[in-house]
C-alpha cells in the first residue's frame, strides 16, 4: 500500500472555506489547520495533496467529494454526508467519523489508523486495499460492498453489519466483536479466530462447542 505523496515542504497555509470560493471547488498543495466547518453543502469539491490537522466537520454534504494523497490528523468528521466519495492514497490518524455516511464510495490505497468509525455507513461501497488499523468500528454499516484486499488489524467489529458483503480472503482474527452481522455465504474463505469460529458456529449451525 502506497503512502500519500505529499509534497510537505512546499505546502502553503490555508482555510478550507477558501474551497467554496474556488470555481472548482479545489484545494491542492495545502495545510489547513484548526477550523470548524459545519452543515456545509459542496458539490464535488476536491482537495488533492494536502494535510489537515485538527480540522472539525460536523453535519456536512458534500456530493462526489475527491481527495488524493492528503492525511487527515486528529479530525473529527461527525454524521457528514459523503455519499459518492473517493479516496486515493490518503490516510486518517487518530481522526472520529462517526455517524458519517460513506456510501457508494469508491475507496483505494487508503489507511485508517486510531480512528473511531463507529455507527459509520460504507454500504454498497468499492474498498481496495483498504487498512483499518487499531481502529473502533462498532455498528459499523458495511452491507452489499466490494471488498479487496483489505486489512482488519486490532480492530473492535462488535455488532458491525458486513451483510451480503463478502470476506473472502479476508482476516478478522485479531479483531474482537461479540456479534458481528454477516451473511453466511459471505464468511466463506475468511480467517477467524478459534473464538469467533465458535461464535459463528453458533449462528449459523446452532452448534456449541464444547
Amino acid at each position: 500500500m502506497n503512502a500519500p505523496k505529499i509534497p510537505t515542504e512546499t505546502l502553503i497555509p490555508q482555510s478550507f472555506s477558501t474551497i467554496a470560493q474556488a470555481e472548482d471547488h479545489l484545494l491542492a498543495q495545502v495545510a489547513m489547520k484548526q477550523e470548524t466547518i459545519t452543515a456545509q453543502r459542496l458539490e464535488h469539491p476536491l482537495i488533492d495533496q494536502s494535510t489537515l490537522t485538527g480540522m472539525v466537520f460536523r453535519g456536512d454534504v458534500f456530493s462526489r467529494f475527491e481527495v488524493t494523497d492528503t492525511i487527515f490528523h486528529n479530525c473529527t468528521l461527525v454524521n457528514c454526508d459523503f455519499d459518492g466519495i473517493s479516496l486515493f492514497r490518503v490516510r486518517f490518524e487518530n481522526c472520529k467519523l462517526v455517524g458519517t455516511t460513506l456510501d457508494h464510495g469508491t475507496l483505494k490505497e487508503v489507511t485508517f489508523v486510531d480512528c473511531d468509525l463507529s455507527l459509520t455507513n460504507f454500504n454498497e461501497a468499492k474498498l481496495t486495499q483498504v487498512a483499518f488499523q487499531r481502529s473502533k468500528l462498532t455498528e459499523l454499516n458495511c452491507l452489499e460492498s466490494t471488498l479487496k484486499q483489505c486489512q482488519f488489524s486490532d480492530c473492535n467489529l462488535d455488532q458491525a453489519d458486513f451483510s451480503a458483503t463478502s470476506l473472502k480472503h479476508h482476516d478478522l482474527s485479531t479483531c474482537r466483536f461479540d456479534t458481528l452481522r454477516v451473511t453466511d455465504w459471505a464468511v466463506r474463505g475468511c480467517r477467524f479466530n478459534d473464538t469467533q469460529a465458535a461464535y459463528l458456529a453458533r449462528l449459523f449451525l446452532g452448534i456449541t462447542l464444547a
